[in-house]
């Protein structure tokens, strides 16, 4: 069975983050944007989404209304929240977690900035 998280595969996690807000712009305000005729994608804080997002965005779109056999502008607050809670659960486990080698050189770069060597020389 197809979900949220195999339709992303293969994606930028830059474009997955864009396609997951302007997804959530729309089923939060779905049926605002249905009867002003309003673009989702326009926004006067982000900047103007690739056409992958875009495109990604659509997808998803298609997909949990398929999936839910409605429009999204037809969610009661329960369907609303589900829908959302599952795009925060993937959206919050994009990003990899750091090697032991990038963490240790975070501490060591914060060490050296918080706790310099006095009188160390430059030789």
């Amino acid at each position: 069975m197809r979900n949220l998280k195999d339709l992303i595969k293969g994606f930028e996690i830059s474009d997955v983050r864009a396609a997951f807000y302007y997804l959530s712009r729309y089923l939060k305000q779905a049926d605002y944007f249905e009867e002003y005729e309003k673009d989702f994608f326009e926004d006067d804080y982000h900047s103007v989404p690739s056409e992958i997002a875009k495109n990604l965005t659509f997808s998803l779109i298609s997909f949990i209304e398929e999936k839910s056999e409605k429009k999204a502008l037809e969610f009661n607050d329960e369907e609303y929240i589900q829908w959302m809670d599952e795009i925060d659960s993937i959206e919050s486990k994009l990003d990899p977690e750091p090697s032991m080698d990038v963490k240790n050189s975070a501490d060591q770069v914060i060490d050296e900035l918080f706790f310099p060597e006095i009188g160390k020389s430059n030789k």
